[in-house]
């Protein structure tokens, strides 16, 4: 469905006089793969790179180099006319969902716009079809005609998953959807955004930090540190089996997860500006060689692979009993809402 191929994007940095600085890296050679009806999940700390990344991939910001394509098609080709007609197919769930509806805009008004915009149905269907679509995501089509400040946080990501539905995408990218959101909350939506995957057949790119929550609808997990992809595998093998030190000090951070043989992380992030030489996760891991700081490590192997010179030199990351302990709570409110829902 989505293939990117070395991708890069930098951002020119100036100082007050309006000088160069530099530029910063936040995507820095990604090459990944997102098959048809899969969810790949983009995780990693705040400022690695992970939304650009997602932006990129729907070409709302345009890359430096590399090729983005979809369904075959490399969306740099196009023009304008023909992207906005493509994205039809492509739609994005913004973090914030108060600030992601507008304020001057009806519910209705919100949800109909794509459908305006791409000529999806006739004007006088609308209002049965932004119906339509308020039931599927969990509200009463009589609320199409109140306004964003009326509804809490949950309802208007949900709001704002109708909107993404309005133009019956194949791809949603999902910019950290319910990190804003309560627990409680959170689980309601993580289970509404699987009924939707599986029923409507969607390809799903989830951008998250919570591992919590990526755990429990991810098929494939892609970790990225500064610009780059450092481990990407199949989820149940990436948080079982982590090959990179990175994957293991995120997943030692979380809580009931266990540390095993992994640490917390020290230190802060290397400026993007001016990343270290070799590995750029070296001036914070522990077993770091001379090697790292010489050669970049490839994204080696099939299947499951890691950017580490010392992958295969490490350590047992997590002992086999702690590897199902993280994400507990968040699992029992999604059981507890999946109960509620079907009348158990």
């Amino acid at each position: 469905m989505l293939e990117l191929r070395d991708v890069a994007r930098a951002f020119p940095v100036r100082d007050a006089l309006g000088r160069s600085k530099g530029a910063v890296r936040a995507v820095d050679g990604v090459s990944l793969s997102v098959p048809r009806g899969s969810v790949l999940a983009i995780v990693g700390e705040s400022g690695c790179g992970k939304s650009t990344l997602g932006r990129l991939a729907l070409r709302l910001i345009e890359p430096d180099s590399g090729s983005i394509l979809f369904e075959g098609e490399d969306l740099r080709s196009l023009s304008a006319a023909a992207l906005r007609a493509r994205r039809r197919d492509m739609q994005l769930i913004f973090q914030d969902p108060f600030a992601s509806l507008d304020p001057r805009m009806t519910v209705e008004q919100a949800v109909a716009e794509p459908l305006r915009l791409h000529g999806i149905v006739p004007r006088a269907k609308e209002r049965d079809r932004v119906a339509e679509l308020l039931s599927r995501v969990g509200l009463r089509p009589e609320l199409a005609r109140r306004w964003p400040h009326e509804f809490s946080g949950g309802q208007r990501q949900r709001i704002a998953i109708a909107r993404a539905l309005a133009s019956g995408p194949k791809l949603i990218v999902g910019d950290e959807p319910v990190s804003a959101l309560d627990v409680s909350v959170q689980a309601q939506v993580i289970n509404l955004l699987q009924d939707l995957i599986r029923e409507l057949g969607l390809t799903f790119v989830l951008i998250s930090h919570d591992l919590g929550v990526v755990r429990h609808i991810a098929d494939r997990v892609a970790v990225m540190y500064l610009g780059r992809i450092v481990e990407e595998g199949p989820a149940a093998e990436v948080f079982g089996n982590p090959k990179h030190p990175y994957t293991r000090a995120l997943l030692a951070a979380v809580p009931g997860q266990g540390r095993g043989a992994a640490a917390l992380l020290e230190g802060d992030v290397p400026s993007p500006i001016n990343p270290p030489s070799g590995c750029r996760f070296r001036t914070r891991c522990p077993h770091a060689e001379a090697i790292c700081a010489e050669q970049v490590p490839p994204l080696a192997d099939h299947g499951h692979r890691a950017a580490c010179h010392l992958q295969h030199q490490l350590p047992p990351a997590i002992a086999r009993h702690e590897r199902d302990a993280g994400g507990e709570r968040l699992k029992r409110l999604q059981a507890f809402f999946s109960d509620q829902r079907t009348g158990e």
